[in-house]
């Protein structure tokens, strides 16, 4: 069982990583961007049902190289949890401590002031008390934001990789002249384990 269940939280701990925070189309050459990002994610699995709640902070960075090139990173730490695996209601046994661990490496190229696409590297990581695993693989990705007004904008993202896709869509709004505040909703599938991830993040981003 835990052969099926440790590769299905690495696929699960790859959608976490995705763009968790505003995207960071309109950085200028030498101009970052910080943010930090609070996510729930009610998940489930095919053949084993529900997963439950997992909660993440996510910490994000970009940096211009250029009006057009970003370098963007992001690392995903989650909650420690005790795990019980259940098989047609018979209990299989517990994961103690499990917790999940990601990082994103990636270029940022901007197309225009709406839109930009990325690639890079995710690697990802699960533990628990008595096992772990890990991956990692390149990803594709692209985000659009659009302003509604001065202080408001929506935006969406999408990253797709060899084993999931994760979307996201949201609305941020300007509480300073630099920082910004976003609600959003987040959907990840994935049809070679069957895990279904979504639920609301909440964040908050800086640029200097």
């Amino acid at each position: 069982m835990k052969k099926i269940i440790l590769p299905t939280l690495v696929s699960l701990a790859f959608a976490s990583t995705a763009l968790a925070a505003t995207p960071p189309i309109d950085l200028g050459a030498g101009q970052a961007q910080i943010g930090y990002s609070f996510s729930n994610l009610q998940t489930s699995m095919n053949g084993i049902g529900d997963l439950g709640t997992y909660h993440g902070n996510g910490y994000q960075f970009a940096y211009g190289l250029n009006s057009k090139l970003a370098i963007t990173g992001d690392q995903l730490a989650t909650n420690s949890r005790n795990f019980n695996i259940y098989n047609n209601g018979v209990y299989q046994g517990t994961f103690n401590g499990l917790k999940f661990d990601a990082t994103t490496i990636g270029l940022q190229y901007k197309v225009n002031d709406n839109l930009a696409v990325s690639t890079g590297s995710v690697k990802s990581s699960v533990k628990s008390d008595s096992d772990s695993n890990s991956s990692s693989e390149v990803y594709g990705g692209i985000a659009y934001k659009q302003n509604f007004s001065k202080n408001m904008n929506g935006y969406a993202s999408y990253l797709k990789s060899s084993n999931v896709q994760d979307w996201k869509a949201g609305v941020a709004y300007n509480i300073g002249k630099d920082t910004a505040v976003d609600v959003g909703y987040r959907d990840y599938q994935s049809d070679g384990t069957g895990v279904s991830a979504k639920g609301m993040s909440y964040g908050v981003s800086h640029k200097f």
